[in-house]
């Protein structure tokens, strides 16, 4: 409740608008995906109510809007289970967005300590997504440390495998691990969702039964057979779900990847022996606090530390 008190506090901030919006997008996608289900669903409802009418004169119009309204019924019958999932995938979502900007915070945040002389230590953060960036500022800042103690900046030799990163890397564990709530979050919405099919379906037969009162076996057959259609319907919902995610999964990555690039490169460049180098961040307002951190952390390090000119490359 306090992270939530303070983001309310602070609304405005880009960072705290970053979360929200991740907390939207994760739930309105829920809520647009229910919504073609429901719809769907009322289809097929209509659809029956049409075609008996045609064939069994007893069945009037007046029923046929009661059966409708009674078959209904069903779905909004489920609605405060629907409202406490959208409100539990908008956390999720927010949660998500503060583990996609965590490991830019950890940096500012050490960055902040350093410029202010306060006896910190670099903790990487060895649940971050972010493997290049964790990785290699885990090298940076023992490069500086070791330029402090000399206090002289010289150029150091980069790791081969950090020279051929010319671009924002593509991480796998981001992906894994998103996915892995997908998959997670497309089973629970298609146990709800096929629960929800299956009551209707034997809602729909008992009603019409009760209305018919006859024993018609083509009409028997008719209903019975629904169940198919209910179940594509469910399978096409979810697998709607599972695309949705995973082109959000994209999405969210791309408000990072570019920052992630930004802060690997500057600190490469740095190490190179490039002690102008500053990170640039353009398009990514929710990153960029901790980014102005990070410069000011590189200006308090050429404020230290002499230049070894002859080690520059």
């Amino acid at each position: 409740m306090l992270i939530i008190n303070k983001i309310l506090k602070n609304i405005n901030e880009p960072e705290n608008k970053f979360l929200i919006s991740c907390g939207l997008k994760i739930s309105s996608i829920y809520l647009i995906i229910l919504f073609i289900f429901y719809y769907l669903t009322w289809i097929v409802i209509s659809l029956n109510s049409i075609y008996l009418e045609s064939q069994i004169p007893s069945f009037t119009e007046d029923i046929r809007n009661d059966f409708i309204a009674q078959s209904m019924t069903m779905l909004f019958e489920q609605f405060t289970i629907v409202l406490l999932s959208l409100i539990m995938l908008f956390f999720a979502g927010m949660y998500i967005g503060k583990v996609l900007l965590r490991p830019f915070e950890v940096i500012g945040e050490y960055s902040i300590s350093q410029v202010e002389g306060k006896e910190t230590i670099y903790n990487v953060d060895l649940f971050s997504d972010y493997r290049l960036l964790t990785n290699f500022s885990d090298i940076f800042f023992d490069y500086v440390k070791g330029c402090l103690g000399l206090m002289e900046l010289s150029a150091r030799e980069i790791p081969k495998h950090y020279l051929g990163i010319h671009k924002p890397k593509f991480e796998k564990v981001f992906f894994v691990h998103f996915f892995v709530l997908i998959i997670i979050l497309s089973t629970v919405s298609g146990l709800f969702l096929y629960n929800v099919s299956t009551q209707i379906h034997a809602d729909l037969i008992d009603k019409l039964l009760h209305i018919l009162k006859q024993d018609s076996s083509n009409i028997g057959y008719f209903l019975g057979q629904q169940i198919v259609i209910f179940d594509s319907i469910v399978i096409t919902v979810i697998l709607s779900l599972f695309i949705s995610y995973v082109l959000l999964s994209f999405h969210l990555y791309s408000k990072v990847s570019g920052a992630i690039f930004a802060f690997f490169s500057t600190m490469r460049s740095f190490m190179r022996g490039r002690f102008s180098s500053r990170v640039h961040l353009v398009g990514y307002g929710h990153i960029r606090k901790n980014g102005r951190a990070f410069n000011k952390f590189l200006d308090h390090i050429e404020r230290q530390c002499s230049i070894d000119h002859n080690n520059r490359k």
